[in-house]
């Protein structure tokens, strides 16, 4: 049986994780998520054509999208860009 947490469905959204510190950021992961991104937009095969296996699929490319979009706010969110930001202006 689940407990379900009794708290209003605004509290589960991704914002409020986030303001709690629920997630830290992973500059690795938003690199490779927008070199996919990169990859996908510029392949001329639109990931579509099975004899070319380096090509991504866009069936992935909302996932890709929703990626970069949540390593991005976790970054801001947590201080690290502030502080990667202070690091280049040294």
């Amino acid at each position: 049986m689940v407990n379900l947490d009794p708290r209003p469905l605004e509290d589960f959204t991704m914002w409020v994780m986030l303001q709690r510190g629920g997630q830290k950021s992973n500059i690795p992961a938003l690199k490779q998520l927008v070199n996919d991104w990169g990859k996908m937009t510029t392949q001329k095969t639109a990931g579509q054509r099975k004899y070319q296996p380096k090509d991504l699929s866009w069936d992935n490319l909302e996932r890709v999208k929703m990626g970069i979009l949540c390593e991005a706010v976790a970054l801001v969110s947590t201080g690290d860009l502030d502080k990667l930001e202070e690091l280049k202006e040294k």
